[in-house]
C-alpha cells in the first residue's frame, strides 16, 4: 500500500514536467466544471487533461476521460472509455466511439466517424470518411472519396476499384 501510495505522489508532482509550454494540467469532474494548474485556463490546454468527462477548446498533449473527451482542436492523444469527438485531429483518438470532422493520424475504436476527411488509418467495427488517404480496417468500412485501402468484410467506396466489394477494396 506505501509503494502504491508512493508512486500516486510521484506521478502527481511529475506531471507538470511532461507538459508541453506553459506546463497546464487540467482535471475535470464533469463538462467544464474543472480546475486547471497553474492557470487556470480551461481552454487552452498545453499538456494534460483528465477527468470523468471534459470539455476544452484547444488540446496540445493528452485528454484522457473516463465518459467523453471533446475538443475543437488536438494536437496528440485523446481518450475515452465512451466517446471522443474532435473537430480537427492531429494524432490519435482511441474510444468505443470516435469522431471527428478531419483527422491526420488515427482513430482506434468500434465504431470511428469522420465528416470530412482521415489522412491516416481507421481501425475499428465500422468506419466512415467522407474522403480517405491511407487504410480503413474493420468489419464495415465506408468512404465516398479513397486514396488507400480497405480491408474488411464489407468495403463501400464509391470511387474504389468496384463501389462494394467483400475483404478487400481501394484506389491508388
Amino acid at each position: 500500500m506505501k509503494k502504491l501510495l508512493l508512486l500516486m505522489l510521484l506521478v502527481g508532482f511529475a506531471l507538470p514536467a511532461f507538459c508541453a509550454g506553459e506546463g497546464n494540467v487540467k482535471l475535470s469532474l464533469w463538462d467544464r466544471y474543472a480546475v486547471s494548474i497553474p492557470h487556470n485556463n480551461l481552454d487552452e490546454i498545453k499538456g494534460v487533461d483528465l477527468g470523468i468527462g471534459s470539455t476544452t477548446h484547444n488540446v496540445t498533449g493528452f485528454q484522457g476521460d473516463l465518459l467523453w473527451a471533446e475538443t475543437n482542436n488536438l494536437i496528440g492523444a485523446n481518450f475515452a472509455w465512451g466517446i471522443s469527438k474532435t473537430s480537427y485531429a492531429q494524432g490519435a483518438q482511441l474510444a468505443f466511439v470516435t469522431m471527428s470532422n478531419s483527422i491526420t493520424g488515427a482513430q482506434l475504436g468500434a465504431v470511428n466517424m469522420s465528416s470530412r476527411s482521415v489522412i491516416g488509418a481507421q481501425v475499428g467495427f465500422y468506419n466512415q470518411a467522407e474522403y480517405i488517404n491511407g487504410v480503413q480496417l474493420g468489419f464495415v468500412n465506408y468512404a465516398k472519396y479513397i486514396y488507400g485501402l480497405q480491408l474488411g468484410f464489407i468495403n463501400i467506396a464509391e470511387n474504389g476499384f468496384l463501389p462494394a466489394m467483400i475483404f478487400v477494396n481501394g484506389r491508388f
